[in-house]
């Protein structure tokens, strides 16, 4: 159907799949089809991305853009999909809406100048919106901690929507041989940058508690050049090269492949505005070993097991008591798929486009 002449026009920020490794990268991805798919809401939506991203209704990013952007003066609604989000400098008295994934900087051990710098980029960007949309309950409730910080208006709408996920075929991934880059021997799987927050050095001498046939996959998009020598280091003080496998920059089906064959995701973070491995993994029904911090208790749920103590040998306990209780009760498998149909790509989009219907009536 062709939407009336006045349909509000928005331009939704997909600049971040320039990565599509990375955590952001996949959730523009996912938001842009969940916005495509879920039907017609009288909104004409645009997608600012990339080269080669964003199809039909697609505006040119530009490194340009950094410095000088025009873009949004023929728009009714801006979606900054990130709060670090810097190729959007002018906005031209434009409504829009920022989308908070985390405040971890405020706690992370970065150097102070480095904190000051990310503290005025995320104020600028949040000063400018006229509603926030935040990944998580943690997030909302880690920003109204420091809404000082930010000088937020006492009526700004902030609303939860939490990130979706592309749900796997199972059926599919089981017909599918098993790619070379699979381990023969049974294994964990971790997924996520390699960073300090994330906290992956814990897992070697975890798996070096464990017995010798389990073996352990790091995933990762990117690594912060110094853990990754950390990681590998601990590799070679514990003799674990042949039983820990380092992949980077894996593609999409590979990594559903390393989910579906995986015996568990071990995700012991610190520090997470949401958790994308831990729904991916949840939807196949795999086992989850978590850290009961930030975020992470708000997706896994009742079902995941948690790092309370992470000490090598404790880990490595409850690993071994979690995976014997996972295949002994085949239901765990099941309502861990449930759960994850709450964090499907659409409903996401529903929520973001809710949202905008929201602002745009406030205007």
């Amino acid at each position: 159907l062709m939407k009336p002449l006045s349909s509000p026009r928005l331009l939704i920020d997909l600049e971040r799949r320039r990565y599509p490794y990375s955590g952001l990268g996949y959730y523009c991805r996912a938001l842009e089809m969940g916005l495509r798919e879920v039907g017609d809401s009288g909104l004409e939506y645009h997608f600012y991305a990339p080269r080669g991203a964003g199809g039909e209704g697609r505006v040119a990013f530009s490194p340009l853009h950094a410095f000088f952007n025009p873009i949004p003066r023929g728009f009714d609604l801006i979606h900054l999909t990130h709060q670090r989000q810097h190729y959007f400098p002018q906005l031209w008295g434009k409504p829009c809406l920022v989308t908070l994934h985390d405040l971890n900087f405020l706690t992370e051990p970065l150097a102070p100048k480095k904190r000051e710098k990310l503290l005025r980029l995320v104020a600028s960007n949040l000063r400018r919106a006229t509603g926030i949309a935040c990944i998580s309950h943690y997030v909302k409730e880690d920003l109204m901690r420091h809404r000082e910080l930010f000088e937020l208006a006492e009526d700004l709408p902030v609303r939860v929507i939490h990130n979706g996920i592309f749900l796997p075929d199972e059926a599919h991934l089981a017909s599918l041989p098993k790619p070379r880059l699979i381990p023969k021997a049974p294994y964990l799987l971790a997924l996520g940058v390699l960073h300090e927050k994330k906290q992956q050095h814990l897992l070697i001498p975890m798996l070096a508690a464990l017995p010798e046939e389990l073996q352990l996959v790091l995933v990762y998009s990117e690594a912060k050049a110094d853990y990754l020598e950390c990681i590998t280091s601990l590799v070679a003080r514990y003799g674990l090269q042949e039983r820990v496998h380092l992949m980077r920059a894996v593609g999409d089906e590979e990594k559903a492949q390393l989910l579906y064959h995986c015996r568990a995701l071990v995700h012991p973070s610190m520090a997470e505005g949401f958790g994308l491995p831990v729904v991916e993994a949840m939807s196949l029904g795999k086992p989850l070993f978590l850290r009961p911090m930030t975020s992470l208790p708000e997706v896994g749920g009742a079902e995941a097991y948690y790092f309370r103590d992470v000490e090598p040998e404790a880990m490595a306990s409850l690993v071994l008591e979690g995976l014997e209780l996972h295949e002994r009760e085949a239901e765990r498998g099941q309502r861990l798929r449930e759960r994850a149909l709450l964090f499907d790509y659409r409903a996401m989009a529903r929520g973001y486009q809710d949202l905008y219907t929201t602002l745009l009536e406030r205007r």
